[in-house]
């Protein structure tokens, strides 16, 4: 009712301190070309499904649970075989047989559990936010210290994460700030595209808003994102173009004014209206 939708936003605002319209960035401007396609994938429940990614995009995957979405994106990071599936990364075709090749192709993945498949909980921040870039900082097999400290203090201040020393523990940390040093260790490295799963269920409100600003600048500075979510709010406020699954398929892709609560669940309930 109205007066529920009030007393949520009124709650919001006072959590976060800003009205509930400014909880999302404002829309990029247009997105540019393809940067990631996905042609006639399957494996699992996943069939036949093809969309593209622009680059400065964020490109929603939308649907019930059970439709389908965490199974594409494991599929395409490599974490889950396809019986078929055709990617091409700015233009080129490029085979991912596993998570280490989607990175050096410079693809990162923001799991849906994070404490589990996102971080080492018993490793220090500095530890996590290093782990997928000791590549790029070493040399001769020798690591560039000074490099991955003025990295990470820089990540670490960027994303304004809240702890009392890189030398903690991430599991000492709060929620949010866990993910935002998700975030950090792929930010730290050349990315093309960033593909996030449910990248703030189990956060409170005042952090969602940093990292949906976060989010925001990834896709500004031209990187590709791929977003899945079950928060239709959170859905439909940072997507440029929403592509909705029901049952293992890709029943429509919505963008600009076609966005809405409405058209999503229509889309999402399609396969079980015929």
């Amino acid at each position: 009712s109205g007066d529920e939708a009030m007393n949520k936003n009124s709650v919001i605002e006072k959590m976060v301190g800003r009205e509930l319209t400014t909880l999302f960035p404002g829309h990029r401007a247009e997105s540019g070309e393809a940067l990631l396609e996905v042609s006639k994938l399957t494996g699992g429940i996943v069939n036949n499904v093809s969309f593209e990614v622009r680059k400065g995009e964020v490109f929603g995957l939308g649907g019930l649970v059970g439709a389908g979405r965490t199974e594409i994106v494991r599929r395409i990071f490599g974490a889950d075989r396809s019986s078929s599936i055709s990617l091409k990364l700015n233009g080129k075709h490029v085979t991912i047989n596993h998570p280490k090749e989607a990175v050096v192709l410079g693809i990162g993945l923001v799991p849906e559990d994070r404490k589990s498949e996102g971080l080492v909980q018993l490793l220090s921040v500095q530890a996590n936010i290093a782990l997928p870039n000791l590549r790029d900082w070493s040399a001769w097999g020798f690591i560039d210290f000074k490099r991955l400290h003025d990295t990470v203090a820089k990540f670490i201040g960027q994303l304004n994460v809240r702890l009392r020393a890189p030398a903690q523990a991430v599991s000492s940390l709060s929620g949010g700030n866990q993910q935002k040093v998700v975030l950090a260790k792929w930010m730290a490295q050349p990315l093309k595209l960033l593909i996030l799963d449910e990248p703030t269920r189990g956060v409170d409100v005042g952090a969602r808003s940093e990292i949906y600003r976060h989010i925001d600048e990834i896709a500004r500075s031209g990187i590709g994102i791929l977003l899945v979510s079950s928060d239709m709010e959170e859905l439909v406020g940072l997507s440029d173009r929403i592509g909705v699954m029901a049952g293992g398929q890709l029943t429509g892709i919505l963008a600009g004014d076609e966005i809405s609560q409405k058209s999503i669940l229509k889309l999402a309930s399609k396969l079980n209206s015929i």
